[in-house]
């Protein structure tokens, strides 16, 4: 499980702070998600087609970050630092974590 504080900063801007080792995580919920519930059901949906077995994998890159969802991991990766940054996270603790986002953006 990830813990993961979701809030709106004094100018409006859509945050999530979590413990350092998930921080990538963080960012790419900041610059990907934005706080918009739509794209929170978007992924969740393509997760749901995944879990189901309609879908073997997902992978995309948004603003500056890739995802890559597969029936085990989901793996995120910064496309824009010199050195190579990347997350790999079971399944199941980034589906939790992105249904928590939904649920705070969706109340806005």
């Amino acid at each position: 499980m990830i813990n993961i504080k979701f809030y709106r900063d004094e100018e409006g801007y859509f945050k999530a702070d979590t413990e350092p080792k998930y921080q990538l995580f963080s960012q790419y919920l900041e610059s990907e998600i934005q706080g918009v519930a739509a794209v929170c059901a978007e992924i969740l949906a393509i997760i749901q087609e995944i879990e189901i077995g309609d879908r073997l994998q997902a992978e995309g890159i948004g603003n500056a970050y890739g995802l890559k969802i597969t029936t085990k991991t989901v793996n995120i990766w910064s496309e824009y630092t010199e050195t190579e940054l990347s997350l790999e996270l079971p399944i199941a603790d980034f589906k939790q974590a992105l249904e928590s986002c939904y649920k705070f953006c969706d109340r806005l």
